[in-house]
């Protein structure tokens, strides 16, 4: 004897659920495919650096073409297009209180160029999902040198 199973009001609001829940998984899915492409709208971002004092074996071990790296958000700047090493640059006050400048033995200032992949917009420039600005501070890895309390100090957009 086989029992015949009828459908009752219960297993229809079931039904109309689950392909319910199917049906908006899929839409959010592709309303995300939509809004990803981010890569695409990529340029291709010159980015100068500027640091007052940097040992000088830091700053000459720095090669064109070596890997630069942010330190916190682990940002690639690209590459390393440009080397200008200069002496050091260091403050001091006098016995007036005014501030003069020096240089320190066996310290250089350094200005870098890198090339990176980024969005600039008004509000700076985007690198791997974390926003840069000129003038702000910033720890690079650049090759085998660490440059410590360097900063920004120009954005451009590079013409493909």
């Amino acid at each position: 004897m086989s029992k015949k199973r009828n459908f009752n009001f219960l297993d229809i609001i079931i039904l109309l659920l689950i392909i319910g829940g199917v049906a908006f998984g899929i839409r959010k899915y592709q309303q995300a495919k939509l809004s990803t492409p981010i890569a695409a709208k990529t340029n291709n971002i010159e980015i100068s650096y500027y640091i007052e004092e940097v040992p000088d074996y830091a700053a000459e071990s720095i090669q064109l073409g070596d890997p630069v790296k942010e330190e916190i958000q682990s940002a690639n700047f690209g590459v390393v297009t440009d080397i200008e090493i200069n002496e050091s640059v260091s403050w001091a006050r006098n016995d007036q209180g005014e501030f003069f400048q020096s240089q320190r033995d066996g310290y250089a200032s350094l200005k870098l160029k890198m090339e990176a992949n980024g969005i600039i917009s008004d509000n700076g420039v985007t690198i791997d999902k974390s926003v840069y600005y000129i003038g702000q501070t910033i720890t690079l890895h650049a090759g085998n040198s660490i440059l410590k309390t360097g900063r920004i100090s120009d954005l451009k957009v590079l013409e493909n």
